[in-house]
């Protein structure tokens, strides 16, 4: 019996201890690729919103807003955009919705002269049909426009992904695929456009020759490098310095 219960007891410490390497593995693998950025990741989104309406009291009005998700987030401006006055007002996990929701106190309150968005990346990985994502962004644009008549909007297509990026237990596509991504991004010129926008094609210039993002552009499969956040800021950074002329 003693030997039966000390079994059962060494099976349990390897199974804690296996749990336990795992546990630390996947925090190491996370510091490692996430870097600072990890702690924002995960942070709870309304307490993100509420603080950026917060900190628009001491922001200038007729500056420039990057509005989106946690590819807008992680996104250093002051690194990629040296050039302009931007303010981040990107939530990780934000869907279209909620950026609609938040539209009000995390952008238009400030009335920036210049908004880029770029959101609909969490949709499509909750499997939500193109055509609602275009809809909820198409509501965000006619918000904008009616409220401020003279912003310069300019809208990213969604990133492309890569499925088979590793490390696996870390690749965060999900459910993603990048011909739902294709099918919402072919929905955006006609949306900028009725709504006087002006639509950046990002999408096309990050993919590889199979139409994947390419591995050098993303650490997880669907959040970016460094390479590839300088090379979103070289097709970017143009049409915000001619809104500045």
């Amino acid at each position: 019996m003693r030997q039966y219960d000390k079994k059962i007891k060494n099976s349990i410490l390897a199974l804690l201890t296996s749990i336990a390497v795992t546990v630390v593995t996947v925090v190491i693998s996370y510091i490692v690729v996430y870097g600072s950025s990890g702690a924002k990741l995960i942070a709870n989104k309304h307490k993100k919103a509420n603080s950026y309406a917060s900190a628009n009291s001491n922001v200038k009005q007729g500056e420039t807003v990057f509005f989106g998700d946690s590819i807008t987030e992680m996104c250093n401006l002051e690194k990629y955009y040296p050039n302009v006055k931007a303010h981040n007002r990107g939530i990780s996990g934000d869907t279209s919705l909620g950026m609609l929701e938040r539209l009000q106190s995390n952008v238009i309150d400030i009335a920036p002269s210049t908004l880029i968005i770029m959101g609909g990346t969490n949709d499509i990985g909750r499997n939500i049909p193109p055509t609602e994502i275009a809809q909820n962004l198409n509501s965000i644009l006619q918000k904008t426009r009616q409220a401020l008549p003279d912003c310069n909007i300019f809208v990213e297509s969604v990133y492309p992904v890569n499925a088979i990026r590793k490390p696996t237990f870390l690749n965060k596509v999900g459910t993603r695929t990048n011909q739902a991504i294709d099918e919402l991004n072919a929905l955006l010129p006609d949306i900028c456009a009725n709504n006087g926008c002006v639509y950046i094609d990002v999408n096309s210039q990050l993919k590889d020759e199979k139409g994947n993002l390419k591995v050098s552009y993303t650490k997880d499969g669907l959040h970016l490098t460094d390479e590839a956040y300088q090379q979103v800021a070289k097709i970017v950074a143009p049409y915000i310095a001619n809104t500045q002329v």
